[in-house]
């Protein structure tokens, strides 16, 4: 499998916090059967891009040489979970920000009171630098758990979405459940990770979640989600345009 979301690089965010866990986030990442992690600390400063480049691939270089030593068999890539806000528009250069250098951005919002004809703006305004959005973990966010048309709407223009493996395992709320089995299922989400923060705080036991994940969502899907998906990003290549049914709300009790 491939984690393209994950803050396992020492303190840089509030990810890992020293170089020992973030040895054995990987550890465990392997142990659960991930051979590729994207690191992905938060950024969301837009007017210091060079200063965060530099640290984020400092510490990805002690890291990649710690499990070297250490005979972790992962591969480790960069990248940045961008947060946007009206700052984007007064920037042009968040293809620096991109997944191993692809034309990938994971980018995330405010959690709450945002609306969405704003998240509509900042995703145009992503495109218009060359650049595809992939939206991390949207079953978390407000706007969309009262708005599933909206998901629809962007998928529709090519927006692509990133879930939460807690999210499908049932470790957080019932909203984010529900929408994020609905874009599972239907098959509208196009990356499955696991956004490991920490061993105690969402760590990356994928293997674990994955049987508790809802086991009617199609086996062909989840491949694509945990595997190929990822990999083309990492490939640099262009994503199938993806084949999907309109999610809508419903509840599971």
């Amino acid at each position: 499998m491939i984690d393209l979301h994950s803050h396992i690089l020492p303190e840089i965010d509030d990810g890992a916090q020293s170089l020992n866990e973030a040895v054995r986030l990987c550890a465990l990442g392997r142990i659960n059967h991930i051979k590729k992690i994207v690191a992905t600390p938060h950024f969301n400063a837009i007017g210091d891009i060079d200063n965060f480049l530099k640290q984020r691939d400092d510490r990805l270089s002690v890291l990649r040489r710690e499990t070297e030593k250490n005979n972790i068999n992962t591969k480790l890539y960069a990248g940045a979970e961008v947060f946007v806000d009206d700052d984007i528009f007064y920037s042009n250069n968040l293809k620096r920000l991109t997944i191993n250098n692809s034309k990938y951005l994971l980018v995330e919002f405010s959690f709450y009171g945002l609306k969405i004809k704003h998240v509509s703006d900042y995703l145009n305004e992503i495109f218009s630098m060359g650049v595809v959005p992939i939206v991390a973990h949207p079953e978390r966010y407000e706007f969309f758990q009262n708005d599933y048309d909206a998901v629809n709407e962007f998928a529709s223009r090519g927006v692509l979405f990133q879930l939460n493996a807690g999210s499908l395992a049932s470790r957080d709320g019932r909203e984010e459940f529900e929408l994020a089995y609905e874009m599972a299922y239907k098959g509208i989400a196009s990356f499955i990770a696991t956004d490991a923060h920490s061993l105690a705080h969402r760590p990356n036991d994928i293997a674990e979640m994955l049987r508790q994940f809802p086991q009617d969502i199609n086996p062909e899907l989840m491949n694509k989600m945990l595997v190929i998906n990822p990999q083309i990003v990492l490939s640099d290549d262009d994503m199938p345009r993806i084949r999907y049914r309109r999610i809508e709300k419903r509840r599971f009790y």
